[in-house]
């Protein structure tokens, strides 16, 4: 989350004293298992890097989209893969709360998963149907109070309803949940009506902001964005204080050789320095940014407490 990225700051160092590398990798195709339905920004920005790396690596790097239950379904076949390198996963916060949604989500994201990398984050935004009449986070929370059972959220996994269950909880009102196998889908289920309001990544809902098609009430960041800057932020739209940002990154299954897990890092830092690929990043509304794994690894743990406690207090719990 964005107020906690300060304590990264050493992830954005060039990784030239990473030069330990695991000999012969990769020697044959490797696979990076998106567990989210395509369409959104981890998928697209997934396939740019893939490219990236088969060109480096001289092999093929195929993705391969798991979607289903919270991200427990792609999540769960990386984990349970050969830990040789060979599998990675791309991974969310939602990775590390997964357990607390699903009672037997077939891993343990602690003890079955270890961090690589981070790949990039990028901001959230709060939108809502062109119907509903509110303009900013203050009418939203007015309007569900008012009218109770009749706003619902589409959700597209358990990181974007824990976000709009602890900005509810923060706004004092209810609203329900509807679980969604993609961000995509949440979109369209945003713009049909289906749902009211949704929390999505700017990055996939920008197109539809500038068209006209969902009306956005604020970049959820103490500051507007430069992606999107007729946007207003939180402290603009009556949400003084709720600031939440999103991240992905790369992991692989646990006893992964560290030489391996180093490399992958290393030479993902290297591919997100070139600046035609942080392009394509910000052209997906997101940030490169690199770590070594043993950033990542408190970035996940410190996140992962966060959510778990938001959980726990507003006795969130999965369908």
């Amino acid at each position: 989350m964005k107020n906690f990225v300060p304590h990264l700051a050493a992830a954005l160092l060039p990784m030239a004293g990473l030069s330990a590398h695991a000999a012969g990798y990769p020697d044959k195709p490797v696979t990076i298992v998106v567990p989210f339905a395509p369409g959104g920004s981890s998928d697209s920005a997934t396939r740019t890097l893939a490219e990236q790396l088969s060109q480096k690596w001289k092999k093929p790097v195929v993705v391969e989209n798991k979607p289903g239950a919270y991200g427990s379904i792609g999540a769960g076949h990386a984990a349970r893969a050969a830990a040789d390198g060979y599998t990675i996963l791309l991974a969310s916060v939602s990775v590390g709360t997964i357990n607390l949604f699903l009672k037997n989500p077939g891993f343990d994201p602690v003890k079955d998963l270890t961090p690589v990398t981070l790949v990039a984050r990028g901001d959230y935004v709060l939108a809502v149907n062109k119907m509903l009449p509110v303009n900013n986070m203050k009418e939203l929370a007015e309007y569900a109070r008012a009218h109770p059972d009749k706003v619902n959220h589409g959700a597209f996994g358990s990181g974007s309803m824990l976000a709009f269950e602890q900005f509810s909880e923060s706004m004092n009102f209810k609203a329900q949940n509807v679980n969604y196998r993609g961000e995509a889908m949440s979109l369209n289920a945003l713009m049909a009506g289906d749902v009211q309001v949704m929390l999505a990544t700017l990055s996939a809902a920008r197109p539809f902001i500038e068209a006209g098609r969902v009306r956005p009430l604020a970049i959820l960041a103490r500051e507007r964005s430069p992606i999107a800057p007729g946007v207003p932020s939180a402290d603009e739209s009556g949400g003084r204080g709720f600031y939440v940002d999103f991240w992905f990154g790369f992991m692989v299954p646990n006893g992964t050789p560290d030489a391996v897990r180093k490399q992958i890092a290393a030479d993902t830092a290297d591919i997100l320095k070139k600046d035609d690929v942080r392009k394509k990043l910000y052209s997906l509304g997101l940030v490169a940014t690199s770590s070594t794994p043993d950033e990542f690894g408190k970035l996940i743990q410190f996140e992962s407490t966060r959510w778990i406690e938001t959980a726990r207090r507003t006795g969130l719990q999965a369908e």
